[in-house]
C-alpha cells in the first residue's frame, strides 16, 4: 500500500511538472465530480485531475501516460451526460474545460476553429458579431462544451442535408502521443489556426488525405485520440424569421405532412414535442409545468420559417405560401402562437438559438430533479410503433406515461429521424431512480428487437449493441489496439 501511494505522489509530482501544481488535483470533492455522470449509472473515480491549458500539456500527459502504463481519460465538459468520461479504471483525467480560445471563423466557407473547452454559448456570442451562427442542438446544456457535443453525434436542429454532418477538420492527439490532423488539415503539420495560411487550403475537406477519421472518431468515447481543436461548420444568421406550430392529437397524424414539408424545403429548424417536453421547455416556473402540459397538444411540429443571406422578404413569403398550402392540403391549422402559451413563438425562438439559460434547473431535469433518456435513429413512418413500445414499457414498469417525454428530429430532409424519450425522476428517491433505468433498460431491450438502430451506443446499450452485431467488437478491439498499443486512452471502452 505505502508503494503504491509513493507510486501515485510521483506521478502526481510529473503531472505537476507539465501543468502546474495549482492545476493538479488527487483528493478531496473534486474528484467526485469527475467520476460520475448525470445521465447514466456508471461510477468510476480518477486517481488525479489536471487541468490543461495547451495541446502540449495534453500530448506530453498522453506521452507520460505510456511511459507509466496509467490509464488517461479526456473530458472537456464540466457537466457530462452518458458516461464516456467516466474513469473506469482510474488513472489520470485531462480535464479540458479551460481551453476556451476560438482559433479562427471563416464567414466566406462557413467554418468555425476552436479548442476543446469553447461551449455553445461561447461560440454564439462570437458568431454573432460576425453575422453567422451555430448549428445547435436542442437547447443544450450550458456547461457542455461544442466538441462533446459534435463527438457525441447529438442531433442538430437544422435538418438540411448540407448540415447533417458539422465537423469538418480535427487535431488530436494519438494515442501514443503524436498530433494528427484530419481532412484538409492534414496537409500542414501547422497548428491548426496556421494550415488554412500555410497550406493554402480553405479547410472545408472533412474526407481525406487518408482514412475517412472523420466517421471513426464521433462516438468513439474518446477512445481512439483526443481532440484538441475542432473545425465546424457555421451557418447564416437569419434577418427574418418566423415560428409556426402544427398540433396533432396522435403521433400517426404528423407523419404525412412532416415528410410534405420536409421535402418541399420549408424552413429551417424543424422538430417535433410531446406536450411533456413542450411544457418543460415553455415553463417560466417548474410549478406551471403540469397546467402548460394540459393545455398543450400531445404532439407539436415546430417550424421556424427563415430568411436573410438574399431577398428576405420575398423568400419569407414564398415559404408561408407554402405553409398554407401544405396546410390545405393536409387540412390543418397552422398556429403562430399555442394554447396557454401565447408568447410560445418567442420563447422558443430563443430557445432555439442558445444553449439552455434559465438559470435554475436543466430544462430536461426541471420536472423531477434527473433524467434518463432512450434515444436512436428511425424512419419517421416507424415512429408511431416505437412510441408504443416506448409506452408499453414505461406501463410496464409502473411509470407515468404523462412523465414521458418525446422529440423527434429530422436529419437529412427526413431520411431518418432521431427519436428520443426522457423519463424524469426524483435523484433524492432510489426507487424512483430504479424504475426509471428499469424503464431505460426494458424499453431499450424492446426497441432493438424491433429493429430500432441505437447508433450512439454508450453504457446502458453497450452489452445490447454489441451483442448483437457479429464479429464489431472484435473490429473495434483490433483497430483499438492498432491505435492505442499499451491501452491507456479510456479503457474499458469503445465506440462506433
Amino acid at each position: 500500500m505505502a508503494e503504491a501511494l509513493q507510486t501515485m505522489q510521483d506521478l502526481s509530482g510529473k503531472v505537476a511538472g507539465i501543468v502546474g501544481s495549482a492545476r493538479v488535483f488527487t483528493a478531496g470533492d473534486l474528484l467526485d465530480k469527475y467520476s460520475a455522470n448525470e445521465g447514466c449509472s456508471q461510477t468510476g473515480r480518477p486517481d488525479i485531475v489536471a487541468q490543461v491549458s495547451s495541446r502540449e500539456q495534453v500530448q506530453a500527459l498522453v506521452r507520460l501516460a505510456n511511459e507509466c502504463g496509467v490509464p488517461v481519460v479526456p473530458r472537456s465538459s464540466v457537466t457530462g451526460f452518458y458516461g464516456g468520461s467516466v474513469p473506469e479504471q482510474g488513472g489520470i483525467v485531462i480535464d479540458m474545460s479551460g481551453m476556451k480560445k476560438i482559433l479562427r471563423i471563416d464567414p466566406k466557407n462557413r467554418w468555425a476553429l476552436f479548442e476543446p473547452g469553447v461551449t455553445y454559448g461561447e461560440l454564439q456570442a462570437e458568431l454573432n458579431a460576425k453575422g453567422m451562427t451555430a448549428l445547435l442542438p436542442l437547447a443544450p446544456h450550458p456547461d457542455k462544451s461544442v466538441i462533446t457535443s459534435c463527438l457525441e453525434r447529438e442531433p442538430k436542429l437544422m435538418p438540411k442535408h448540407h448540415l447533417d454532418e458539422t465537423i469538418l477538420t480535427m487535431e488530436l492527439v494519438l494515442p501514443t502521443g503524436g498530433f494528427f490532423h484530419t481532412g484538409s488539415m492534414a496537409v500542414s503539420q501547422e497548428p491548426p489556426e496556421k494550415v488554412q495560411a500555410a497550406a493554402h487550403t480553405d479547410l472545408c475537406n472533412f474526407m481525406g488525405p487518408g482514412l475517412d477519421w472523420f466517421r471513426l472518431l464521433p462516438g468513439s468515447l474518446g477512445a481512439y485520440g483526443i481532440v484538441t481543436a475542432m473545425n465546424v461548420k457555421i451557418a447564416v444568421k437569419p434577418t427574418m424569421q418566423k415560428l409556426i406550430f402544427f398540433g396533432f392529437k396522435n403521433l400517426q397524424d404528423a407523419v404525412e405532412p412532416w415528410y410534405h414539408l420536409l421535402h418541399k424545403l420549408i424552413g429551417d429548424e424543424c422538430l417535433l414535442l410531446n406536450s411533456r417536453y413542450l411544457a418543460l421547455l415553455l415553463a417560466k416556473e417548474p410549478g406551471d409545468i403540469s397546467r402548460l402540459q394540459a393545455g398543450l397538444p400531445p404532439y407539436t411540429i415546430i417550424l421556424n420559417l427563415t430568411a436573410g443571406e438574399h431577398r428576405p422578404e420575398e423568400k419569407m413569403a414564398y415559404l408561408e405560401k407554402a405553409v398554407q398550402d401544405a396546410a390545405r392540403i393536409f387540412q390543418l391549422q397552422p398556429m403562430e402562437s399555442l394554447p396557454h402559451a401565447q408568447d410560445a413563438a418567442a420563447a422558443l425562438q430563443a430557445i432555439l438559438s442558445k444553449p439552455w439559460d434559465d438559470g435554475g434547473a436543466y430544462w430536461k431535469w426541471r420536472g423531477r430533479g434527473a433524467s434518463r433518456e432512450v434515444f436512436f435513429l428511425t424512419q419517421l413512418q416507424r415512429a408511431p410503433e416505437f412510441l408504443r413500445e416506448l409506452q408499453s414499457a414505461a406501463a410496464g414498469s409502473g411509470y407515468p406515461i404523462s412523465d414521458m417525454g418525446l422529440y423527434l428530429q429530422p436529419k437529412q430532409n427526413g431520411r431518418a429521424f432521431y427519436m428520443e424519450a426522457g423519463f424524469s425522476f426524483s435523484p433524492d428517491d432510489p426507487a424512483e431512480k430504479a424504475r426509471a433505468e428499469q424503464v431505460q433498460g426494458e424499453a431499450s431491450r424492446g426497441l432493438v428487437d424491433k429493429g430500432a438502430f441505437f447508433y450512439r451506443v454508450y453504457g446502458p446499450w453497450t452489452e445490447l449493441v454489441y451483442g448483437r452485431t457479429g464479429n464489431l467488437q472484435k473490429t473495434l478491439k483490433r483497430i483499438k489496439h492498432t491505435l492505442d498499443p499499451n491501452n491507456i486512452l479510456n479503457p474499458g471502452k469503445l465506440g462506433f
